[in-house]
């Protein structure tokens, strides 16, 4: 999995790269909201931070959460290791970047940008990188409140920044809005061959 690191503003020295085992430093609620992924962005009374996530455990709950959502008969989560396991081989993965917003109580939230790289062609434009964003999730208490808006614009950001031409995703209805206000457009038909 790539790990993109994030660089704080000169002033700041409270948020540390994920993983490691050194976490993320507590951050005042008092703060005025501040540019995404910088300690003191604050939805409602929760400071939110996006980063480099390489915690399976943690994403495997947000998916699972997401599931049950979906499909209740997949029941609560109960910290299936297994399954935790299944998602930290996923994770494994150099094309796949994966960050997680959160409050200094929870993870609430999460987005995926993976790398595909286009056949090289002799015409101009046709070849090259693109990203594909998906599993873009939010708990829902935590909804509405900017966080799945700023998940998003932050792996645009980084795809821009790695020079893709282009991100693509395959939205649900009920966050096509979402993704046309982060400047996405509705461009071919998807076709889909399932057994």
């Amino acid at each position: 999995m790539r790990v993109d690191r994030w660089r704080a503003p000169p002033a700041s020295s409270i948020l540390r790269e994920a993983g490691g085992g050194r976490g993320v430093s507590a951050v005042p609620h008092a703060q005025p909201p501040t540019v995404i992924g910088h300690p003191g962005w604050v939805t409602g009374r929760h400071a939110v931070r996006i980063q480099p996530s390489q915690n399976s455990h943690l994403v495997a709950e947000l998916r699972w959460e997401w599931a049950y959502e979906d499909d209740r008969s997949v029941g609560p989560w109960l910290g299936d290791t297994a399954f935790a396991a299944a998602v930290a081989s996923w994770l494994d993965d150099e094309r796949r970047t994966l960050w997680t917003a959160g409050t200094d109580d929870m993870t609430v939230g999460m987005v995926c940008l993976t790398e595909h790289a286009r056949m090289p062609s002799p015409r101009q434009g046709a070849g090259g990188r693109w990203g594909y964003l998906g599993h873009l999730y939010v708990r829902p208490a935590f909804r509405g409140s900017g966080i799945g808006r700023e998940l998003v614009r932050h792996t645009v950001a980084t795809a821009d920044g790695r020079g893709y031409a282009k991100v693509v995703l395959n939205p649900t209805e009920a966050s096509t809005d979402l993704y046309k206000q982060c400047g996405f457009t509705a461009e071919n038909d998807l076709m889909v061959r399932r057994p």
